[in-house]
């Protein structure tokens, strides 16, 4: 019988090559192109390690979606869970093109994260402008807008700060604490239910002032795995 290669034999070969540095921005880019055929993270996060990619990065990759905790976390839809993969997936290589490891998780998450939030209970006014700027960004960024829209408060009557109807359109800077407490209390649980889940057992050596280099479990696979946490 013929295998069939998943993963391009090119790709392969640049990930474990010991004598490479630091992965070419085109390897990364084939990886990301991974992560738009809905490749499973825990997948992804294998070739990280494999190429020795920071202990936290191959964490963040792996680690389970976080989701408000209530009953309405199956309304989530399945292409914005997709899309937080692609998003975490953007955002770490990102971070390892420029030899950094971040704080802040994406908004794709922050939305995932709010949305059971909201049919729950009304949001407090902060939550609820954020909720209104992840959700118009990453609306335009997954092009999940109308044919010719170019944002979420277009579709309401968008002008300068405000919309015909009294709407405001909201900037980043209103919401940016909001945003900053949420986006880095999401990803430390990314990352420590990734720790737990046993992500890390093997040493990454190519970034040991990034990572720790303490042995943790075999990890299990968790695909789609969601964790409800309650952080406002």
């Amino acid at each position: 019988m013929e295998q069939i290669n998943f993963i391009p034999p090119e790709m392969m070969s640049a990930i474990s090559d010991d004598h490479s540095a630091k992965l070419p921005s085109n390897t990364l880019k084939m990886l990301q192109i991974l992560a738009t055929l809905n490749t499973p993270k825990e997948l992804l996060a294998c070739l990280l390690e494999i190429a020795e990619f920071s202990l936290h990065h191959v964490r963040y990759l792996a680690g389970p979606l976080v989701i408000h905790g209530s009953s309405w976390s199956d309304t989530v839809p399945q292409w914005l869970k997709f899309a937080c993969i692609q998003d975490r997936l953007e955002l770490i290589c990102t971070e390892y093109e420029q030899n950094q490891v971040g704080v802040s998780s994406t908004p794709t998450e922050v939305l995932t994260y709010m949305m059971p939030a909201t049919y729950d209970a009304p949001l407090h006014r902060d939550y609820a402008d954020l909720y209104l700027w992840v959700g118009n960004e990453v609306l335009i960024k997954h092009n999940k807008l109308p044919p010719g829209c170019n944002s979420f408060f277009e579709l309401v009557g968008d002008s300068a700060t405000h919309s015909p109807g009294g709407n405001r359109v909201v900037q980043f800077n209103q919401v940016q604490n909001e945003f900053n407490y949420l986006s880095k209390s999401i990803r430390r649980s990314v990352v420590k239910h990734a720790a737990q889940e046993g992500w890390g057992k093997r040493r990454v050596n190519a970034k040991p002032n990034l990572d720790s280099t303490q042995s943790t479990p075999t990890p299990q696979p968790s695909s789609n795995s969601t964790v409800q946490i309650s952080l406002f």
